[in-house]
């Protein structure tokens, strides 16, 4: 089968440092197309990336007909508006996290492209690397026991005052940013749904983006969460499933980069037993590529569906009404 041809609209780090030379690298997908705001910016990363077209304005890409699918590599704020007229031009999108900043947003994103029979894909990209798929396959087989609880953080400083993830219009803030990959690993490593959250939140700046989010939810079945995302602390990148019979820890659980990484399962009854498995470098942005791909290429496959980014915004939305209001907050059905 053919590959699908790619374009990227945006030229942040994420988009020209991981996932441009992921498709480019992968089997099944060719970057053909940068977009930019500028021309000259769009043209030198067409340049460094070896990809075959450079557009400017954004919507100079939406009318080229050898692309099939987009990666929307925007600020969260500017997501909807892209990612529906890459709908409406008939483009499947992968769009970077968070979807957006509202579930109705969501819903409407969703729409957009189920309507036309597209596919709508929220990147977050480590879901994609083999240890998550050894972490999963540890809680399906018991090896902790029944599941009661998550805790998760992602953490880095972020010093620049001007980047976007500091402004409130375009949708920055620890929550959208950082403290979503804990939401979505204790959705995807328990198959459960929040259903009720309580958040508090530190404001940095005065347009209320929150640097520092700390989230607790309420799954739907049983098991708790406690998730972290900060712009202001020290590093962290980690998460650890525990159980009733044993302890899983990830411990470069959103970024581990190229490198090998561990998975440290810890096993109660008597004394507590420790089993470690390594588990080979990986490339995650290069998996997500030829996944995101092969569902462009198979319409029968189900795997991340838009309804799937779409629970994620919502609860998301939950843990901002709660740390903004001190309330505890249910999560709206998606």
């Amino acid at each position: 089968m053919r590959r699908i041809g790619w374009g990227i609209i945006g030229c942040g780090r994420i988009a020209t440092n991981a996932v441009g030379p992921a498709i480019r690298w992968s089997a099944n997908g060719r970057l053909l197309a940068i977009a930019s705001r500028h021309r000259h910016v769009a043209e030198a990363k067409a340049r460094e990336l070896g990809a075959l077209r450079a557009y400017a304005p954004y919507e100079e890409l939406l009318g080229d007909p050898e692309i099939d699918a987009v990666y929307i590599g925007l600020p969260n704020g500017l997501h909807e508006e892209w990612a529906v007229r890459c709908a409406q031009a008939g483009k499947h999108v992968l769009c970077e996290k968070s979807l957006t900043l509202t579930l109705a947003s969501a819903r409407r994103m969703a729409a957009a492209f189920s309507t036309r029979g597209l596919r709508l894909v929220d990147a977050f990209m480590y879901r994609h690397h083999p240890q998550w798929s050894l972490v999963r396959n540890l809680v399906d087989q018991g090896a902790i026991g029944k599941p009661f609880m998550v805790r998760a953080g992602f953490c880095y400083r972020l010093d620049d005052p001007y980047d976007h993830r500091w402004s409130a219009t375009l949708g920055g803030g620890a929550l959208w940013d950082l403290t979503c990959y804990g939401v979505n690993v204790a959705r995807f490593v328990t198959g459960a749904e929040p259903n009720r959250v309580a958040a508090f939140a530190d404001s940095a700046t005065t347009e209320g983006v929150d640097a520092t989010t700390q989230a607790s939810m309420v799954l739907s079945n049983g098991v708790l969460a406690s998730v972290t995302g900060s712009m202001r602390c020290g590093s962290d990148d980690s998460v650890t499933v525990d159980g009733d019979e044993g302890t899983i820890e990830v411990p470069r659980a959103f970024v581990p980069r190229w490198d090998p990484t561990r998975i440290v399962l810890r096993s109660r009854g008597g004394p507590t037993k420790e089993r470690r498995f390594d588990v080979a470098g990986a490339n995650q942005y290069l998996h997500q590529a030829e996944h995101f791909a092969s569902l462009v290429r198979d319409p029968s496959l189900g795997e991340w569906p838009a309804e799937d980014g779409v629970r994620n915004v919502a609860v998301c939305e939950a843990i901002e009404k709660s740390w903004r209001t001190g309330a505890r907050v249910a999560v709206e059905e998606s």
